[in-house]
């Protein structure tokens, strides 16, 4: 048995930070806190109809689930990105990119 209190165990969430910057991969996993943060980011109404799904490069793929939310998340592009810099970051996100939800085919 070890002498003293030493931390031998820490909860993932704070222990994986640290673990990313010693592998030099901290900076490559950021633009994917962006589908992670999704909800906060965009605010609950928005991320009722649209889910962020993706990063392909420096574009979020954002899947909508109707032509009328499509339409308003277009005229709201600026805010959301603005939104997602100041989150994680200037530039790690250029983009976004609205896909349609496609409906599940039924015979």
């Amino acid at each position: 048995m070890p002498r003293g209190k030493r931390k031998w165990f820490q909860p993932l969430n704070e222990a994986l930070p640290g673990v990313l910057a010693r592998l030099g991969l901290k900076d490559k996993i950021k633009p994917y806190q962006v589908v992670v943060d999704w909800r906060t980011i965009a605010g609950e109404a928005i991320a009722q109809h649209a889910s962020a799904v993706a990063v392909d490069g420096k574009v979020l793929v954002v899947v909508v689930d109707s032509p009328a939310w499509m339409t308003q998340l277009l005229f709201l592009k600026e805010k959301l990105l603005e939104k997602i810099a100041e989150r994680i970051g200037a530039g790690i996100i250029e983009d976004v990119r609205f896909v349609l939800k496609r409906e599940p085919f039924s015979t």
